[in-house]
């Protein structure tokens, strides 16, 4: 007959290892009744843990473009705004342009220039707006202003260019026609917004331009150069792992050069005496410039709509994605969270009834029995 050992202190022993190991479960099924998952992946799934990576890489990245596309977003709402309130200004122009065909009236052509005027600043205010610390309409030159006022330059070179091509044709500028006044503005206003530069020996940008009468007294007029900083070049963004979109616009467009074209040439020469011949030219060749100036931003708008309309669409097509994965993951590693939480009971009701065992234990002493 063999006998085994057996005291108070080897009983002690025995449950405390029983709560060590109930305590690390307990905090193992806690975590995966709180979080729905194995708490350790590797452990739990063996050879699925690879996939379950690589469907969780696949959420952040879904997750990462969501994030961009988000900022996407809103620079091109930011931009279609700036558009709106571009084209509200330009209608306004029109209006009082039209109001001004075919009268000499001195309040007609206040009203005139001040609306130009107003037009031109609303030009320059919203080409220069920024979202997120970048300017919107600067092409991928964002950190750059993209529009410097150049009315007053403009202004000026247009009036000493006007004063000097009239006492080439032996008139006044009072004197000359339709015809001539059209010829000037074809001649030297248009290039101002339609060339970058002026060159004084090359053309088609040399200054004076040819078939003008000569004179000593030209100035060469501020290019758009003077006028933005923009970069051509527009910003693109990924939206999708398969797509790429124009995500920004710039003031080099050509709805924006019609725009400046059309305040200038109202501000500059509606109030330089003109006949009502000359008058009439160059009121109806500024409403010409600015139908052109709201077509050319309502253009851009439209390119702007059709990449947000493709940024919601991808982000349909990336909550559709992550709906999948996520169902992939929950299946790959998901854990029943009522099963763990009955575990988690049962265990904290062992780990106290452990607790109490090695409590009453602890209280024995033969002292109690001599």
């Amino acid at each position: 007959m063999k006998s085994s050992f057996i005291s108070s202190s080897a009983i002690q022993n025995a449950m405390r290892l029983t709560i060590r190991q109930s305590q690390k479960q307990l905090v193992t099924s806690s975590l995966e009744a709180t979080t729905g998952v194995y708490a350790d992946i590797g452990a739990s799934i063996g050879s699925g843990a690879a996939t379950s990576v690589n469907f969780s890489a696949e959420v952040s990245r879904i997750k990462a473009l969501k994030g961009s596309n988000s900022i996407v977003s809103g620079r091109l709402s930011a931009s279609q705004l700036g558009l709106t309130n571009m084209k509200t200004a330009g209608d306004a122009l029109v209006s009082k342009l039209t109001a001004l065909q075919g009268s000499q009236d001195a309040t007609s052509i206040t009203v005139a220039m001040q609306s130009a005027d107003n037009a031109l600043s609303q030009l320059m205010d919203t080409g220069n707006t920024m979202f997120k610390g970048e300017y919107l309409f600067s092409g991928i030159n964002t950190d750059v202003q993209p529009l410097t006022n150049q009315s007053t330059a403009a202004t000026a070179a247009i009036q000493t260019n006007l004063q000097a091509y009239a006492t080439g044709l032996g008139k006044s500028v009072n004197g000359l026609t339709g015809a001539e006044m059209g010829t000037f503005i074809t001649k030297f206003v248009e290039p101002m917004f339609a060339q970058d530069t002026f060159n004084a020996t090359s053309t088609p940008v040399a200054f004076p331009p040819p078939g003008v009468p000569a004179s000593a007294s030209y100035v060469v007029p501020p290019a758009w150069s003077n006028w933005s900083s923009a970069s051509n070049q527009n910003m693109t963004s990924r939206i999708s792992s398969s797509e790429v979109i124009t995500s920004s616009t710039n003031s080099n467009s050509e709805g924006m050069r019609y725009f400046a074209l059309a305040s200038i040439t109202a501000s500059a020469l509606v109030s330089q005496n003109l006949s009502a011949d000359a008058l009439g030219t160059v009121t109806s060749r500024a409403i010409g410039y600015a139908a052109q100036g709201t077509t050319g931003i309502v253009t851009q708008a439209s390119q702007l709509g059709l990449s947000q309309e493709r940024v919601t669409k991808a982000n349909d097509a990336l909550d559709a994605q992550t709906s999948i994965i996520q169902n992939k993951l929950v299946d790959l590693q998901g854990v029943d969270r009522a099963e763990a939480s009955t575990l988690v009971n049962t265990l904290q009701t062992q780990l106290e009834t452990a607790y109490t065992i090695v409590s009453k234990i602890q209280q024995l002493s033969l002292v109690n029995y001599l």
